[in-house]
């Protein structure tokens, strides 16, 4: 599950942004255009952490416009940094079947832009949504957690008026700050990595992920910090993660 950046692809600097969850009405990313704008600038590789799209509670017209407007979206980043590379990690709010393969069918031919990856590792630093902390931690629990959200279809608009209620009580603030505190996220998070793989997990310094919508700034556990940005929805804190890499790094 982990994947390995090739190491002839160096990285000096990078951004990590998740959790816009753009087309939802929760969504307040115009608050954050020219800090998003400025780290990408300001870095040479920009990793998407997934959530960036809701297809789950998009206000858009139809499926078809929430995936066309996806794909602008990414598009315009890209035509506006042509000298940056771009990584597509998914999220469960955007792991949505149509999505996905309109994604992998835009991406064919364009260098600067990798996708189909749920987990990249980058020198002593690992990149993922952060969604593997549900269930068990287990591979197939995290399969079957994705699995669900692949075919979820659009909330209706009562489901949706109920939310935006929740939303403007911040009740998602409270329910987040219950479910994910930070030491057992970030334990959560461990109990993962020791399930994968060696290869893929020796030497690693760093983990850099969202989904929990709770901003974490090097926090540190068993010699690993731990970094997140927050979310990009009303009333949480949000700002991208932004690293620099020793040249000299393996």
């Amino acid at each position: 599950m982990i994947e390995i950046w090739p190491a002839e692809r160096d990285v000096r600097r990078l951004t990590f942004i998740s959790d816009l969850h753009l087309f939802s009405n929760r969504c307040n990313v115009r608050e954050h255009h020219s800090l998003i704008e400025s780290s990408i600038e300001k870095s040479d590789t920009c990793i998407w952490g997934g959530d960036l799209f809701d297809f789950r509670w998009s206000r858009l017209q139809n499926e078809d416009v929430s995936v066309t407007r996806a794909l602008e979206w990414l598009s315009d980043w890209c035509e506006r940094f042509p000298g940056k590379q771009f990584i597509y990690l998914h999220g469960n709010h955007d792991a949505h079947e149509p999505f996905s393969e309109a994604l992998h069918e835009w991406a064919v031919g364009k260098k600067q832009f990798a996708c189909d990856l749920n987990c990249i590792r980058i020198k002593d630093t690992l990149f993922l949504h952060g969604d593997v902390i549900e269930g068990k931690g287990s591979q197939e629990d995290f399969a079957a957690y994705r699995g669900r959200w692949q075919n979820k279809p659009v909330a209706s608009r009562v489901a949706s008026g109920f939310y935006d209620v929740a939303i403007a009580a911040r009740a998602h603030k409270a329910a987040a700050m219950a479910a994910h505190r930070r030491k057992s996220t970030c334990l959560r998070l461990l109990h993962w990595l020791h399930q994968q793989p060696d290869p893929s997990t020796t030497g690693l310094r760093r983990i850099v992920f969202g989904h929990t919508h709770r901003r974490i700034d090097g926090y540190r556990l068993e010699e690993i910090e731990f970094f997140n940005g927050g979310a990009a929805i009303r009333h949480v804190p949000f700002a991208p993660v932004m690293l620099s890499f020793d040249p000299s790094s393996p």
